[in-house]
């Protein structure tokens, strides 16, 4: 029902705003660049005067390159990507905060895909379509967007459907034998007032890993998904625009590497291969009226997510325990906002509102074999938060355009609650009750921000800024003590000062910060060490967070196209004392966990003077990082050393076709991208992708 009144508020809103003022005339979508660059924004960020900011051009998405969200491990400073349990629910590493491995709390940032929300870790595993650009702004932005997590935001923009039809047809082939086939037509169904746009993919490969057991590959990756957009354009001053997207993937469990008890990362030895079927379905309406002066925008959401996954949980060939997970989410957003045009002048503002109703249902456990008579133990919870909150920014402009203050502030309630069961069956016995309750919290936040940039020219400019940011306190469902289901929220204070610069007539741009944060109750991840399939999020009563970073791009010829970015974590527990209930292990000091120390990015693209032949190479490289906080296993890793992916691409573009092969990981550099202390003498262990190669065709018009 709140849900529906929010929808109703915010349609409410637009039609009493009055009709008046111009929007510009619809036409053709915007051409895609020619290059494919990383580097500071050139679209249409509100307010990015004060925070780092960069922008991958869309032409990156592309079959052997970016094809979902998984894909953008160091596109930015300081932001990494890491699996969890599924290569599907991809875990956000930036600037010292990140994710945990079963979905708990709220993400670290907040995604969005053409003004949609994604704001919670299971639905976010995106297919990309026709992008136009991926725009990364960090450091907390809970003053302009309803749903930025602390770190930042992702914003990814398609290209919308105009007067001009465009469309494209591509395919790609390589090693495992890898296919992606994706085909998309937008256009006018009636000029200056309609417009349809359809896309759609099927991606699948065959598994990296032999299971010796069984004598097969079990990480098979299966997916099919579909996205519409209807955009109907009634006047000048209205835009409604209709969103849908579809996924359904059928994908082979990822088995973790055990080491001591198997051979190698990718060679190991289950009695069980497992499997993970997603589906997800979510629709979006987006109302958008222009008055020239001023914009107003709703956008409602509704999105249904669901999984089913099947493990083999004691990691070995004998038949002793099997794991399995059914979680769900049922989800209704609102997010209403008022703010000035693109090209305000001497002052820039934004007002919103925002809702979310999250309801994730959670049927989980393990069948364990190795008793007698075998035990099914079973978990059921459901979980539910409502989020209200208000928000707003402005920038004023003063000194002949050189001094930009900015003041924002953000007042935010959650409401959460959990009901949640567990049992133990067995044959011939009767049921087991454990750890049922039921329990319920607010939790309120005021978040204020401040911020400065002196412009000493055009393309010159220093800003400062600090900002209160927030996550949610909730509850832990795979937990049986009600004592460790709750978490507090996470309070910190982030400061951020840095300088944004172009130089050569645009051919030359340097941006660089540096950041630091001081965060209390930092919420972080453990697994009981007496039953590690329990795993739940604690806070950590302080950590601090700090570094660097710089951006880098240049076309010193017209036919070469480089960039590079480098950004540097420190992020450690100050003070992180256990209770007793979750292991009473003292972290004070210790680095945190799955925060690399440095990410580094290198791309170039040189277009040769023959045939419309070019090459490009890109090479990613990720500092060391801890695999785990406590580090109290005897045996196997527990530290990520330093590795670089080297990428690279040749082929032939024109403005209407481009054919290319292409490589990723071309030393076939092997590391580790997720892993879990489930109480043996050793990490379990998930391997990063392994050197994969390639040909793709893509005809676009």
């Amino acid at each position: 029902m709140k849900c529906w009144l929010m929808f109703a508020a915010g349609v409410t809103g637009l039609v009493v705003v009055r009709a008046e003022g111009q929007s510009q005339t619809p036409g053709q979508p915007p051409p895609q660049p020619l290059v494919s660059l990383s580097g500071p924004p050139t679209a249409a960020i509100p307010q990015v005067e004060s925070s780092a900011a960069t922008v991958v051009s869309g032409e990156q998405v592309e079959a052997g390159w970016l094809t979902a969200i998984r894909d953008l491990s160091a596109q930015a400073p300081d932001f990494t990507v890491f699996d969890s349990d599924t290569q599907r629910m991809p875990k956000f590493s930036l600037r010292g905060f990140r994710e945990n491995n079963f979905g708990a709390g709220q993400p670290v940032a907040g995604l969005y895909v053409d003004g949609v929300p994604y704001f919670d870790m299971y639905s976010r595993g995106l297919e990309l379509f026709d992008v136009r650009d991926i725009q990364f702004i960090r450091g907390s932005q809970q003053t302009l967007y309803g749903a930025s997590g602390v770190g930042g935001v992702i914003n990814v923009e398609t290209v919308q459907p105009g007067n001009v039809t465009h469309g494209y047809a591509a395919a790609g082939y390589g090693s495992y034998n890898y296919q992606d086939y994706r085909v998309g037509l937008g256009g006018p169904l009636m000029t200056n007032k309609l417009f349809l746009s359809l896309d759609g993919l099927d991606t699948l490969r065959d598994g990296f890993v032999s299971n010796n057991t069984l004598r097969d590959h079990p990480d098979s990756r299966d997916a099919l998904a579909g996205r519409g957009t209807l955009r109907w354009v009634p006047s000048s001053a209205w835009t409604i625009t209709l969103m849908g997207n579809a996924a359904q993937e059928r994908d082979g469990f990822v088995p973790t590497y055990r080491p001591g008890a198997d051979a190698n990362p990718f060679s190991v030895y289950r009695n069980l291969d497992g499997d993970v079927h997603t589906d997800n379905v979510d629709e979006a309406l987006k109302i958008t009226y222009n008055a020239g002066s001023y914009q107003v925008t709703s956008i409602t959401t509704h999105r249904n997510w669901h999984e089913d996954l099947l493990q083999d949980f004691d990691f070995s060939a004998a038949n002793l325990a099997d794991g399995f997970s059914s979680p769900s989410i049922n989800q209704w957003s609102e997010e209403l906002r008022a703010q000035s045009p693109p090209d305000a002048g001497a002052l820039k503002w934004i007002a919103g509102l925002f809702y979310l109703s999250d309801a994730q249902h959670t049927d989980s456990g393990s069948a364990q074999f190795s008793l007698t008579p075998p035990v099914t133990i079973r978990m059921l919870a459901e979980t539910k938060s409502d989020t209200y909150a208000a928000f707003g920014q402005s920038t004023a402009t003063f000194l002949q355009q050189h001094l930009d203050v900015t003041m924002g502030l953000r007042l935010t309630d959650d409401e959460d609650s959990i009901a949640r069961a567990g049992t133990q069956t067995a044959a011939g016995q009767p049921v087991l009750s454990t750890g049922a309750y039921n329990l319920s919290k607010n939790f309120t936040s005021l978040q204020p921000r401040t911020a400065a940039a002196w412009h000493f020219t055009p393309k010159l400019e220093v800003y400062v800024s600090t900002t209160a940011a927030y996550q949610s306190g909730g509850f832990n469902p795979s937990v049986n003590n009600p004592s460790l289901s709750a978490y507090g929220p996470e309070r910190c204070w982030e400061f951020e000062v840095g300088a944004k610069t172009s130089w050569l007539n645009n051919k030359l741009s340097i941006n660089g910060a540096f950041f630091y944060t001081e965060a209390d109750d930092y919420q972080t991840f453990r697994l009981n060490p007496t039953d590690p399939t329990q795993g739940y999020l604690l806070n950590a009563q302080r950590a601090r967070l700090e570094g660097a970073e710089l951006e880098v791009t240049a076309r010193p010829v017209r036919s070469l196209d480089l960039s590079a970015s480098f950004g540097y974590t420190h992020a450690v527990y100050e003070r992180f004392s256990e209770p007793a209930a979750a292991g009473g292990l003292t972290l004070d000091g210790k680095p945190i966990s799955f925060v690399p120390e440095f990410t580094a990015n290198f791309l170039a693209r040189y277009r040769l003077p023959w045939w419309h032949l070019y090459v490009s190479g890109s090479c990613i490289g990720i500092g060391r990082y801890e695999l785990d906080d406590a580090n109290n296993v005897t045996t196997g890793p527990t530290v990520q050393s330093f590795y670089a992916l080297v990428n690279a691409q040749v082929g032939y573009q024109s403005r209407s076709f481009s054919l290319y092969f292409f490589a990723n990981n071309v030393f076939d550099r092997h590391y580790f991208n997720n892993a879990l202390n489930l109480g043996y003498s050793s990490l379990v262990l998930q391997p990063g992708d392994p050197a994969t190669f390639g040909i793709a065709a893509r005809l676009h018009f």
